[in-house]
């Protein structure tokens, strides 16, 4: 089984769209399975992502769970 390592949300960046409350939210550096907890836990298929406390992006739930190797239909 290969094993794939899990990276920052850097990784799965889409730029940022403007139409997202800002919270809650992930830092550019949090790991990529850190954003699936937040998404998770508030029932959201995405999220902004903040650097130096400004939104430069947002992660989608399912390229999340792509780059870890659970498929959502």
């Amino acid at each position: 089984m290969h094993t794939r390592t899990l990276n920052s949300v850097r990784e799965i960046l889409l730029p940022f769209t403007g139409q997202l409350p800002l919270e809650p939210s992930v830092r550019l550096n949090d790991q990529i399975t850190t954003a699936i907890a937040v998404m998770v836990k508030h029932n959201l298929h995405i999220i902004p992502v903040f650097w130096n406390m400004r939104p430069v992006g947002q992660v989608r739930l399912k390229d999340a769970f792509d780059i870890v190797g659970i498929r959502i239909p």
